[in-house]
């Protein structure tokens, strides 16, 4: 007997890769009698099954599988954090630190979840504004990672970053990264930051190529505002990015600010899903 009864299906838009795991993880839920809505990155990967956006999904179904690599569950974490939909990402990406149930072996892994043997995680959000003279002129949340870098062309650029509203640095780099626990194992990581466990209530301050030996990763409470001010003096080649797919330009002057999400999102992992045997998986550890 299942513990959810109607369940959303997401996937890599225009991707057929995905498809064929799509199409075994449809039939998978229908034989198990749950009804199923089919969200619009899934147009066309399955013939003619009407399909329904995101919002749709987070109102009605008590449930959502994401089919794709991490990206795909980012996506849907941001659009779905505000309703209590569970993720539950089936891997057809490469790396795969969130997306752990395996498409093979008849998808067992994703039956167990829906007949209830599951571990559910309580994964932080973040939460980004950027400000423009005194104005808010952009919001978006971020599940790994916000990055202020520099844009199509190799420069450093300087800013200062406080914290609660207490002056930390001046920095000249390429850029900086502020992550979640979550994002701790993603750009933060290849940059030279610490690896967070996702339980711990924090976030991880990492420049990005800093033009000075002393700087240093910085892990600081979940419960601080962190923020990054443009003090560049020359034009600005910046952006800030929400998890490599929410792009914004900057200007000088720009006021970056990054709390936590007033809301966690909720991942269902196997029942005998370990995180530090992913580690060891994803990062090749002995």
């Amino acid at each position: 007997m299942s513990n959810f009864n109607k369940v959303g299906l997401i996937s890599k838009s225009n991707d057929l890769s995905v498809s064929e795991t799509l199409n075994n993880v449809f039939n998978l839920l229908q034989q198990k009698g749950l009804e199923v809505l089919l969200d619009n990155s899934t147009r066309g990967l399955l013939g003619g099954p009407i399909t329904v956006d995101i919002d749709t999904i987070g109102q009605q179904c008590d449930l959502a599988v994401v089919i794709g690599g991490d990206g795909t569950l980012l996506h849907a974490a941001r659009e779905l954090v505000h309703t209590d939909v569970p993720l539950v990402g089936v891997n057809r990406g490469r790396l795969g630190f969130l997306v752990d149930v395996s498409p093979e072996d008849g998808l067992h892994e994703l039956v167990e979840i829906i007949d209830g043997a599951y571990q559910q995680e309580d994964r932080l959000m973040l939460n980004c504004s950027l400000t423009r003279d005194g104005e808010v002129i952009h919001q978006s949340l971020a599940f790994n990672d916000m990055v202020m870098r520099t844009k199509n062309v190799l420069q450093i650029i300087e800013f200062e970053i406080s914290i609660d509203g207490s002056f930390v640095l001046r920095q000249r780099a390429d850029g900086v990264i502020v992550a979640s626990p979550s994002g701790s194992t993603a750009y933060a990581l290849s940059s030279g930051g610490p690896v967070v466990n996702p339980h711990l209530p924090a976030m991880v301050i990492q420049p990005i190529c800093p033009h000075t030996l002393s700087s240093r990763p910085l892990v600081v409470d979940a419960g601080t505002v962190v923020s990054v001010l443009v003090t560049e003096k020359k034009t600005v080649h910046a952006q800030m990015v929400c998890d490599g797919q929410v792009y914004n330009d900057l200007q000088n002057g720009d006021i970056i600010e990054v709390r936590r999400h007033d809301k966690p999102i909720r991942i269902l992992h196997p029942s005998n899903y370990d995180y530090y045997s992913i580690l060891r998986e994803k990062l090749n550890w002995g």
